[in-house]
């Protein structure tokens, strides 16, 4: 009979990098926002993205030329993916504001 060897887990491994753990909590309206969860990113459809284009525009997002490597459009896409005020995504400190750039501008421009 075969004994059934389960793999070694590593808890390194299962970090994803669309799961972004901020370095300083933010609070607003009263909650905490401890953690930004975009991996819904992976399941966003094209319609969505549009939506996104939009709000970016809105906003004040200029230019088509690489809009996914701005601050703004991250901020956008982030408030999107995770259901939160895009006011309260503002208020991230700059150190997990560039942070959360770079992962976004990583989702779209760089391999998984």
């Amino acid at each position: 009979m075969e004994k059934k060897v389960e793999p070694i887990k590593n808890e390194t491994a299962k970090k994803d990098y669309l799961v972004l753990h901020l370095q300083q909590p933010v609070e607003y309206g009263g909650t905490s926002i401890s953690q930004l969860d975009m991996t819904g990113l992976r399941e966003m459809t094209g319609r969505e993205l549009n939506v996104i284009y939009d709000l970016y525009a809105a906003q004040g997002g200029g230019g088509v030329a690489l809009q996914e490597s701005t601050l703004l459009f991250a901020q956008v896409v982030a408030s999107r993916v995770c259901g939160y005020p895009l006011e309260a995504i503002m208020e991230l400190k700059a150190k997990d504001s560039v942070y959360l750039k770079n992962r976004v501008y990583r989702f779209f421009y760089l391999s998984e």
